[in-house]
């Protein structure tokens, strides 16, 4: 079974998680603790990439880089962020076959006018219905895998409210994607007729579990009760280790400039040293070197 026909499989057996990864190491340690599939996030990839918040600094083929080195690394679907599509129609083909080339199996798509922000962000603007219908037709005419997961998103909840974002998704829907996605919605309530108005569709249903304030924060299982199909847990591992490497050269800084005050904190070397192969390279290498 490829990773696109996996991704397809987990969707017949909700509800799952797809874990978010900012890089190699974070991708294998979301395989290691169990996570169905990985997703790449845009945010983070603005952060670790440039040192930059997401406001559409990132190219297309930054991003292309970014989600190769993790497809690498797995054998778990990648769910990668897709943005706008990086420009018009012809932009969001070579979109979806770089991020085809790269190895993900699942992209998603956002109806944000250019400059695109972070979809808890303020600010966003979004572009017409029809242009967003003409992008989707675009990506799914390009792509090379049928099994290749496509998710239309709408950032109208914050723009122009619910009944738009829905009235949105339905025509979005005709266009054959695969999957619906309504960033952002504020309230159990709004997640309710998120899935009232959407299930008939027969498409599964997204929801974004970030803790960013925007959304309410519950489990996979609340999540699944309300009816959505699965979710993503898109900047978490960013943040944590963000706080957690903080406070480890604070302290290093701190004490002296000693690693004896941060000895606690630390993976030992051997360890790492495991997780990352190096008795199966050794191994390897052995092989051609005697």
């Amino acid at each position: 079974m490829t990773r696109n026909e996996k991704f397809r499989d987990l969707l017949k057996k909700p509800p799952f998680v797809c874990m978010g990864a900012h890089d190699a190491v974070t991708a294998m340690l979301a395989e290691q603790a169990g996570a169905p599939a990985i997703y790449v996030s845009g945010f983070v990839a603005s952060a670790i990439v440039a040192g930059k918040p997401d406001v559409g600094l990132l190219s297309q083929t930054e991003m292309f880089d970014h989600i190769r080195r993790i497809c690498r690394v797995t054998k778990v679907p990648v769910f990668a962020d897709a943005d706008t599509g990086y420009g018009g129609v012809l932009d969001a083909q070579r979109t979806i076959q770089l991020w085809e080339e790269a190895g993900a199996s699942v992209l998603h798509l956002e109806d944000q006018a250019v400059p695109k922000k972070c979809g808890h962000f303020a600010g966003k603007q979004l572009v017409s219905k029809e242009e967003m219908q003409q992008k989707l037709r675009a990506m799914l005419d390009a792509r090379t895998d049928p099994n290749f997961f496509v998710v239309a998103r709408t950032d109208a909840i914050a723009v122009t409210g619910l009944s738009d974002a829905l009235d949105r998704l339905e025509a979005y829907a005709a266009t054959g994607v695969d999957g619906l996605y309504a960033d952002a919605p504020e309230s159990v309530d709004q997640m309710r007729e998120i899935v009232r108005r959407l299930k008939p569709l027969g498409k599964p249903i997204l929801f974004n579990m970030v803790r960013s304030g925007k959304s309410p924060y519950l489990s996979l299982k609340e999540v699944h009760d309300i009816g959505f199909d699965y979710a993503l847990c898109p900047v978490e591992p960013m943040l944590a280790m963000h706080k957690a490497v903080k406070e480890m050269m604070e302290t290093f800084m701190r004490e002296g400039c000693s690693t004896n005050a941060i000895a606690d904190r630390l993976t030992p070397f051997e360890e790492f040293n495991r997780f990352v192969g190096l008795d199966r390279i050794t191994e390897h290498e052995s092989r051609y070197a005697k």
